[in-house]
């Protein structure tokens, strides 16, 4: 029996799960990653880190499910996207952090493209994206001004999966997939390429940037000393397309929603790259071996996960997620407080940098357990309005979520969800489903699996939620509507 090794590098933690041929899972290793961040909007990570600690868990995961590394059939990456890290071939290190998805540094310069309507058209047709500082092309921009100044010798740029793929391939290999690719700002939609007018654009050269190969297949092999053997990584996937791929083929009233570090909502829309109205996202699903480019309508928030992050650490609120959600359940409303999350601005569908989070409604009664309900309350509420804006464009109701990520063990969080959408919520018994989808690309790749709905078959819900106060989380959508209009256009 050979055995899927799945490599999932996210925001807050990066894990290896090793997965058997019918995707149950074998044994898992995770570690806590470091984020840098001040209160300019800045968003950092150590490249070392996600390195060595992602290197960690494999080779940790394999030695705790004692499986021979020649029993590892393949390996797979799901990767935080737009993150950027630029280093040197020459010295083989990285030159600087990472800039983060989140990091907000180059705002301004994403204002003065955006200013230039006829630009901001141009660059939304071909990449499917609004002008961001979270996507990849400005920070590459602001990397090679800072870095490159005819000093730094083969100064490259990747996402995660390209800085990872390279130093698993011992530097032999430096490539991306289409998914992660479509989220530089830099790709073209309909060639899944690097278009010349935004490399030109951004003032980054082609030779800086990975070659861009079908999320299916072969990518390369391991360096022998790392394991021992040389596996093969035959899978790619930026995270939330590895999320919406592990769900397997889904129905027109079926929509995956990842809730994370921040929250995602993808649609399949098949073989077309067709425009989507504001604050909508058309993006890369996949690319597979033999087969068209799939893709998908993409909505999203910033902060999800993050914000109960902040509850518990820089506030001291709550020791974990577990006290988050018993103090939610001991009282039955927000007592007339909303929590706005905008910690890093707002994305679909208001798209506005300058937001900031809030919390207003305040007064002597309320206690920790009514914040703890509104910030549940509030993740809830950002999944409604991104939901209804695939809604909308897609004319295609969604009354059934398949729905993943760490956040979905809290059963108060599904049952808002399920009371402000109206539509049933099934948890997935792949709550990591990042790994799984991982897993399955890269299963496929390497023959595990023969079709993609085969390696489905082994994905089921483990808990549907079903609404029961529909009134009362319409009343609340409506509340935190109010106050997300408070939070806009804030400059600090």
């Amino acid at each position: 029996m050979k055995y899927v090794l799945a490599l999932d590098i996210g925001t807050t933690s990066t894990r290896a799960v090793l997965f058997d041929h019918r995707l149950k899972k074998n044994g898992q290793i995770s570690k806590t990653l470091s984020i840098y961040a001040d209160e300019s909007g800045m968003v950092e990570q150590d490249p070392e880190e996600l390195w060595l600690k992602t290197l960690h868990c494999a080779k940790e995961v394999v030695k705790t499910c004692r499986v021979a590394a020649k029993d590892i059939g393949c390996i797979g990456l799901a990767n935080q996207r737009e993150t950027v890290i630029a280093w040197s071939l020459k010295t083989r290190k990285p030159v600087s952090r990472a800039v983060v998805w989140q990091d907000r540094r180059t705002a301004e310069r994403c204002r003065a493209l955006e200013s230039n309507r006829p630009l901001a058209r141009r660059i939304r047709a071909t990449t499917g994206l609004v002008i961001d500082s979270c996507f990849s092309a400005t920070k590459i921009e602001w990397l090679n001004k800072k870095f490159n100044h005819g000093k730094t010798d083969g100064l490259v740029f990747g996402t995660v999966d390209s800085w990872i793929l390279w130093n698993l391939t011992g530097g032999r290999v430096f490539a991306t997939d289409p998914s992660n690719a479509s989220r530089t700002m830099l790709m073209d939609l309909k060639t899944a390429d690097w278009d010349e007018e935004l490399l030109s654009l951004f003032n980054v050269k082609r030779e800086q940037l990975a070659r861009v190969l079908p999320s299916e297949g072969q990518f390369g092999l391991t360096d022998k000393k790392l394991f021992g053997k040389e596996i093969p990584i035959t899978g790619i996937l930026g995270d939330q397309q590895a999320s919406l791929f592990s769900h397997g083929p889904m129905k027109a009233d079926m929509l995956a929603v990842t809730y994370g570090t921040g929250i995602f909502t993808l649609k399949q829309i098949g073989d077309t790259p067709r425009p989507a109205g504001s604050g909508i996202l058309t993006t890369v699903a996949w690319q597979r071996q033999g087969k068209p480019t799939e893709f998908a309508y993409e909505t999203s928030a910033l902060t999800g996960g993050a914000m109960l992050e902040w509850f518990k650490n820089q506030m001291g609120l709550v020791k974990d997620m577990k006290e988050l959600d018993a103090l939610a359940e001991s009282v039955p409303t927000t007592g007339g407080v909303t929590v706005v999350p905008a910690f890093a601005g707002l994305a679909a569908p208001d798209w506005d940098p300058a937001a900031r989070g809030l919390i207003i409604g305040l007064n002597r009664g309320t206690t920790k357990a009514h914040l703890c309900r509104a910030a549940i309350e509030a993740i809830a509420c950002q999944a409604a309005r991104m939901a209804k804006l695939i809604e909308e464009q897609t004319g295609s109701k969604a009354t059934y979520w398949k729905v993943s990520g760490g956040l979905t063990r809290s059963n108060p969080l599904l049952q808002s969800q399920a009371d402000v959408s109206k539509a049933k919520i099934c948890r997935s018994a792949h709550v990591e489903s990042t790994a799984a989808g991982a897993a399955m690309i890269a299963g496929l790749g390497a023959g595990v699996w023969k079709t993609w709905l085969g390696a489905a078959h082994f994905v089921v819900c483990e808990k549907i939620f079903k609404p029961k106060r529909v009134s009362r989380g319409q009343a609340y959508l409506a509340q935190y509507e109010r106050a997300l209009e408070r939070s806009k256009n804030w400059a600090i």
